[in-house]
């Protein structure tokens, strides 16, 4: 108990002098990390280097800062979108794995009304909702969630190949199903168990991965990135109909009405409440684009396989882009970057995604964090165990950190005020 009194002591001590480092002006964070930079190697830790330090915190941090922040002058930001755009127009004409046109040729006109069954597969979470639309008229209550559930999509559930992910996402919405929503009055449930009791439930995928559709309810499955496996030995097969056998398993009978990526779902939830809506995005574990844009500016090949009624209708189509897949050769990488490109198990599929995406902003950070603890003797010169494995720091724990710098700063700066 002795060791751990001393080292509660010590913790105080660091924190009362981080507090006063605060008031005087000084990072909060960067007290601590003199603390440990001060500290010796903890016993039994990994010793990441020999010698002594061949630089200082602060070099590394100048280092670093002009490393992330050089690219984003006006200048350099103005030829990254002038290349950008070049790679844009070449997706939108010829590349079959991005700029990828939806069935959806209109954006919502604001009247639709009803539940739904509601299914989310995003990159780290997966949502089962029941969700009740009342039209554009409700004004602040145009829609509501009346239950929704939420699973987080780990590791373990990553590496599931094939049908065994789409049958732990049947899995799910049979737990969702069984719990008791909120129930209508005695007279409308009766009303409504005798229409729906012989039909199957009606189901809407917002789908967070590239998916070729081939009309608003189906489409081809694509490679899924991100760590997931589920596509293996089901490329090119119908994503409404592995749900639908997924769910058979489980004894679900549902019927997929509608399939949009997330991006495009962001868009028309959006668009159902403002109609000058006209492109949705995500900046979440990935990052994507969806845009309602005029048919004539797509390739013709890139629409596959429609009836000529749907060209007679569709003027514009949103377009779900796969923003995270542009970049390569023209994003301004750091050796961290590299780093990360380099060890991953699809190097340059995603490059713009790699660098601003809440899945590999944590790696990024772990890449750099272990070379300023080789070169500074951050940490006492010792490799944390948690910091060794890859994707050990989530992106969570950086916006902790985040947010406590930034409430840090704010409470100097409310101080310096008063």
């Amino acid at each position: 108990m002795q060791p751990l009194a001393s080292a509660m002591t010590t913790l105080r001590q660091v924190l009362a002098a981080a507090i006063k480092s605060l008031l005087r002006g000084k990072s909060l964070i960067r007290a601590l990390l003199s603390f440990w930079i001060r500290e010796t190697p903890l016993k039994g830790g990994k010793v990441s280097s020999k010698h002594a330090p061949s630089r200082t915190i602060d070099d590394f941090l100048r280092e670093a800062e002009q490393l992330f922040v050089e690219s984003t002058t006006e200048a350099a930001l103005r030829e990254f979108s002038s290349k950008l755009k070049v790679q844009f127009r070449e997706g939108l004409w010829s590349n079959p794995a991005c700029m990828l046109p939806s069935f959806n040729h209109q954006l919502p006109h604001g009247f639709e009304r009803g539940q739904y069954l509601v299914l989310d597969v995003g990159g780290s979470t997966l949502r089962v909702a029941l969700a009740e639309l009342r039209g554009r008229g409700a004004r602040g209550a145009e829609s509501e969630i009346i239950r929704m559930d939420v699973f987080k999509i780990n590791p373990q559930i990553k590496s599931l190949k094939g049908m065994d992910f789409f049958d732990w996402v049947a899995q799910r919405i049979s737990e969702t199903l069984s719990k008791s929503p909120r129930q209508p009055p005695p007279q409308q449930q009766q009303q409504q168990q005798q229409s729906t009791s012989d039909k199957p439930l009606p189901l809407g995928i917002a789908w967070s991965f590239p998916i070729e559709q081939t009309s608003i309810r189906s489409g081809r499955l694509h490679d899924m990135g991100k760590g997931f496996l589920a596509a293996e030995g089901l490329l090119g097969q119908d994503l409404g109909d592995i749900i639908e056998s997924a769910c058979q398993t489980v004894g679900l009978i549902v019927e997929v009405s509608a399939i949009v990526n997330d991006s495009t779902a962001t868009l028309l939830s959006q668009a159902y409440i403002n109609p000058s809506t006209r492109f949705g995005l995500i900046l979440g574990t990935g990052v994507n684009i969806a845009a309602h844009l005029p048919i004539s500016v797509i390739g013709r090949e890139k629409f596959g396989a429609r009836p000529d009624s749907w060209y007679e209708r569709a003027s514009h189509v949103v377009v779900n882009t796969e923003l995270g897949m542009f970049g390569k050769g023209i994003l301004p990488a750091t050796r961290w970057d590299r780093l990360l490109n380099a060890s991953h198990p699809r190097p340059d599929f995603q490059p713009l995604e790699q660098m601003v995406s809440g899945y590999y902003l944590g790696e990024i950070c772990r890449y750099a964090l272990i070379e300023a603890i080789n070169s500074t003797g951050l940490f006492g010169g010792v490799l944390p165990p948690s910091l060794s494995k890859p994707y050990s720091l989530d992106t969570e724990t950086l916006s902790i950190a985040e947010e406590y710098v930034f409430l840090s700063t704010g409470f100097h700066t409310l101080l310096f005020v008063l």
